[in-house]
């Protein structure tokens, strides 16, 4: 998979830091469904495969995989989570116009993502564990 060129990386870093709100608000999401005990291993397991994987639909395929197996807390976080995935192929669909860059872009869009979502879920547990 060939580098991304400065300037794709700088518009996926804006486009990351424009959102990250969204992000953010899903990680509030994922730790209100999961809870702090039984979700650090989903969300652990989710941070892998986006750290890991070598295609964007790796990271897709958890998510539907999970909620394919009757969790019912992926089912209901689930498809907010692949909707904020899709949001990142269309994205870089429409800007990254070479396949190579394409798959690029998407993988380091999902890293980035990943570490909002996960970085907010991880915060609140924290939180959560430090209050009186």
């Amino acid at each position: 998979m060939p580098a991304l060129n400065t300037e794709l990386v700088s518009k996926a870093d804006r486009y990351i830091d424009e959102h990250h709100m969204t992000f953010v608000a899903l990680g509030k999401r994922v730790f209100d469904e999961f809870g702090s005990d039984r979700g650090r291993t989903q969300v652990h397991n989710l941070q892998q495969i986006a750290c890991s994987a070598t295609r964007f639909a790796d990271v897709e395929d958890f998510v539907k995989n999970q909620i394919g197996k009757g969790n019912r807390m992926w089912k209901n976080v689930g498809p907010a989570v692949l909707d904020q995935l899709s949001e990142l192929r269309t994205w870089s669909d429409r800007l990254a116009g070479d396949p190579a860059n394409r798959m690029a872009l998407r993988l380091r869009l999902a890293r980035s993502w990943t570490r909002a979502v996960v970085s907010e879920y991880l915060y609140l547990v924290a939180m959560t564990e430090m209050s009186p």
